[in-house]
C-alpha cells in the first residue's frame, strides 16, 4: 500500500481541498443550480397551468355539448308528446261526432216508436171500449124499456148497481190493457 499522504497544512487566508490544492468556492455554482431549478419549477407550474386550463376548457366543451343534445333529447320527446296529444284530440272529436249522430238516431228512433206505441194503445183502446160503450148504451136502453114496462116492484137501486159494477169492470179491463199495450 502507498503510503498515505498527509494533508496539506492549510495557508493562511485561502481554502485548499484535501489535497491542498486551492478550493473554489461553491456559492456561486450552487446559486446558478438553484436558480435554474426554481427556473425549471416556475416552468413546470406555468406549464402545468396552461394544461388545467385546457383540461377545464375541454371539460367546458363537452359539459355544452351533452347540454345541447339533453335539450335535444327532450325537444323530440316533447314532439312525440305533441303529435299525441293531437292525435288523441282527432279520435276524441271523431267519436264525439260519432256519438252526437248515434244520440240524435237513437233519440229519433225512439221517439217513433214512442209515437207508434201511443197511436197502437189509442187503437187498442177504442177497440176495447167501443164494444163496453156498445154495451152500456144497449143496458141503459134496456133499463129505459124495463122502467117503463114496470112500474112497481122493480128495485131499480139492484139494476143501477149492476150497471156500475159492470162499468167499472169495464174501467179495469181497459186500464189492463193500455198497461199492456205501453209495455208495461
Amino acid at each position: 500500500m502507498p503510503a498515505r499522504e498527509e494533508p496539506p497544512t492549510a495557508r493562511a487566508g485561502l481554502p485548499v481541498d484535501w489535497r491542498g490544492n486551492p478550493a473554489i468556492d461553491p456559492t456561486a455554482n450552487v446559486t446558478a443550480q438553484l436558480l435554474a431549478a426554481v427556473t425549471r419549477l416556475d416552468d413546470l407550474r406555468e406549464s402545468e397551468a396552461l394544461h388545467v386550463r385546457e383540461i377545464m376548457a375541454l371539460h367546458d366543451e363537452h359539459a355544452k355539448e351533452l347540454r345541447r343534445a339533453e335539450a335535444a333529447r327532450i325537444d323530440a320527446i316533447r314532439t312525440v308528446d305533441v303529435a299525441a296529444v293531437r292525435a288523441a284530440a282527432e279520435v276524441s272529436a271523431t267519436q264525439a261526432t260519432t256519438l252526437a249522430a248515434q244520440v240524435s238516431t237513437s233519440a229519433e228512433t225512439l221517439r217513433n216508436q214512442v209515437q207508434a206505441a201511443a197511436t197502437a194503445a189509442t187503437v187498442a183502446l177504442a177497440a176495447a171500449l167501443d164494444p163496453i160503450q156498445k154495451d152500456i148504451a144497449d143496458l141503459r136502453r134496456a133499463q129505459y124499456e124495463q122502467q117503463g114496462q114496470r112500474q112497481s116492484g122493480v128495485d131499480s137501486r139492484a139494476l143501477l148497481a149492476s150497471v156500475i159494477g159492470f162499468v167499472l169492470f169495464v174501467i179495469v179491463v181497459a186500464g189492463f190493457i193500455i198497461t199492456l199495450t205501453s209495455g208495461g
